[in-house]
């Protein structure tokens, strides 16, 4: 199991994650354990919850006195889940896609359900800072394994424990050091002069 460590502001995080599939119909349906550990983890929802993709449901069984953060394009909105279900500040739809921030008082694993997204998947970029995620519960290359085509210095940051992992993309040469590879379900913050998009067209033989 590959592990990744990330940051919020100066707060390091860290994040593993496992995923299963079982088809149901036509539908393929499973789920993403995310092992966290204590403090801060970027995490991505890599699942359509057919119960509804809002934070307090998607991130339902994450301990008590856990606080999430979103990015809203300036800063971070805080959500915080006191236990037997009660949580404080505004829910948001945590849509595949979406990364954000999992702060957790000890080390803990949370588990997403949801269906397998099919078909084109794209996924909005902004010029400046983007907190997104592979759509499609997959481990790889960013590039080469989950479909995310760079444009000219575009960068990936990635936390490796201590400071930032930057992958910058030069045209005509690609990532330099490499290619970012990310692990099922996580986060990354991807920063571009122009907004663009991540997109993936994902189908099941």
């Amino acid at each position: 199991m590959k592990t990744k460590s990330l940051l919020l502001l100066a707060v390091a995080a860290s994040i593993g994650a496992t995923s299963a599939f079982g088809a149901v119909s036509s539908n393929i349906v499973g789920y993403t354990k995310l092992t966290l550990k204590k403090g801060f983890n970027l995490v991505g929802n890599t699942l359509d919850n057919k119960a509804g993709n809002m934070a307090t449901v998607v991130l339902a069984d994450t301990p008590d006195n856990t606080a999430v953060f979103s990015w809203n394009g300036k800063g971070f909105n805080e959500l915080d889940n006191l236990g037997g279900g009660l949580w404080i500040g505004t829910d948001f739809a945590l849509t595949p896609g979406i990364s954000l921030f999992v702060q957790v008082p000890a080390d803990a694993s949370i588990t997403l359900v949801g269906e397998v997204l099919t078909g084109q998947q794209d996924i909005t970029l902004s010029k400046g800072n983007n907190f997104v995620a592979s759509k499609i519960p997959q481990a790889g290359k960013i590039d080469s394994d989950l479909g995310y085509s760079p444009a000219d210095n575009d960068a990936v940051f990635q936390w490796s424990g201590k400071s930032y992992v930057e992958s910058d993309f030069l045209l005509g040469v690609g990532f330099i050091p490499s290619s970012p590879s990310l692990a099922v379900g996580e986060g990354v913050v991807i920063q571009t002069a122009a907004a663009g998009k991540w997109s993936r067209n994902f189908t099941v033989n």
